[in-house]
């Protein structure tokens, strides 16, 4: 994916939960006044992200070539819908809401890929992953040390571990990946 493009994350549109458990209770910031310029932003780049990661992961379960290219897409659907979850519910708690859909670029994307099955289609989509994932990290990061709303500060911190282990799933798959056959 081209470095001029937002970088997707770790939410998506939002999905029934396991249990109530898995819905992060906020502390009464709405009252505090409007999210700081860093939070809004992140809100919003999660929440692109993690839409992208739903609808990726879809196209990777029904067209991806390797059974762990499969499954790693299978994965992006159950983790971000769960984190989109959450974080719609954090943001309606803080009086803003996060996006229905990928954002226009990533769509695009999307749209290529659709057209795509088999290798051709894990040879896309395995090195974009890959490097989205280090964007998804690094936004997370960065929120959890310097995020202005402590909620939201929660809310990547907690994400984090999840967002790593795809990065460890998705570097795997990309050293397996073979596209000059």
């Amino acid at each position: 994916m081209p470095t001029d493009m937002p970088v997707p994350t770790d939410t998506a549109t939002p999905a029934p939960t396991d249990s109530p458990s898995d819905t992060p209770a906020p502390t009464d910031t709405a009252a505090s006044g409007p999210l700081s310029a860093q939070d809004s932003a992140f809100v919003l780049a999660a929440g692109y992200g993690g839409n992208f990661e739903v609808a990726a992961g879809s196209l990777a379960k029904a067209r991806g070539y390797s059974a762990g290219v499969r499954d790693f897409g299978a994965k992006m659907i159950s983790d971000h819908n769960r984190a989109g979850t959450k974080l719609s519910i954090l943001a309606k708690s803080l009086g803003t809401s996060t996006p229905d859909l990928p954002d226009s670029a990533q769509q695009n994307i999307i749209n290529a890929w659709s057209r795509l099955e088999g290798l051709l289609f894990d040879c896309a989509y395995v090195p974009a992953e890959y490097l989205d994932h280090l964007g998804a990290v690094a936004l997370f990061e960065n929120e959890a040390a310097h995020g202005d709303n402590p909620d939201l500060v929660r809310f990547a911190r907690e994400t984090l571990p999840t967002l790593q282990e795809h990065k460890r799933m998705i570097t795997s798959a990309l050293s397996a990946l073979d596209c000059n056959g």
